[in-house]
């Protein structure tokens, strides 16, 4: 007896199986997760912090905990509901060189620590990259600060979270502001 394979005609006129459907759906389906945590992100209350020390200030995603400063004040740590992904934020002062350097220096510490940088931007006030490890990725920002010193973001989370954490990622970077 023969088993039946069930396939469908598609719009162009091709032939598709089963199990290409079935992949196209998981496909649509993550694609839309990713859309409807985006919006629901966008829909939620964003929180926000600001930074006395350093003089910026930057929205903290929904889900996030509270950013919590150590006892030196110049930033903090939020992380989110599911444990899975880590907000920091903060500042520095520029020692060596002027901002330019202190990004240069920033993305060789990346690299060094086995990071593949993916993604690199630069102006004379801000730099922005990205990079991957592994299941990890990072997206790190940095903006010249107020009085000689730079503030920063870096949000590590992993792979599969990628179309889930670009639209936040766009936020993060508009949000971040020195207070100068």
């Amino acid at each position: 007896m023969a088993i039946p394979v069930w396939c469908s005609v598609t719009g162009n006129g091709l032939v598709t199986g089963r199990m290409e459907i079935a992949m196209r759906r998981q496909i649509f389906l993550a694609a839309a997760g990713a859309a409807l945590f985006a919006a629901t992100a966008a829909a939620e209350t964003w929180a926000h912090y600001a930074n006395g020390r350093f003089a910026y200030d930057i929205d903290i995603p929904p889900g996030f905990s509270e950013i919590v400063e150590p006892d030196n004040g110049d930033g903090g740590v939020a992380k989110s509901a599911d444990g899975k992904s880590e907000l920091r934020v903060w500042g520095n002062y520029i020692v060596d060189g002027d901002f330019a350097d202190e990004a240069s220096q920033r993305i060789a510490e990346d690299r060094a620590d086995g990071w593949s940088i993916t993604y690199e931007a630069r102006k004379d006030d801000w730099a922005s990259w990205s990079g991957t490890r592994g299941s990890k990725v990072f997206y790190e920002r940095s903006i010249e600060g107020c009085d000689g010193a730079a503030v920063h973001f870096r949000l590590d989370y992993t792979r599969d979270q990628i179309p889930l954490y670009d639209p936040i990622v766009a936020r993060l970077v508009k949000s971040l502001r020195a207070a100068c």
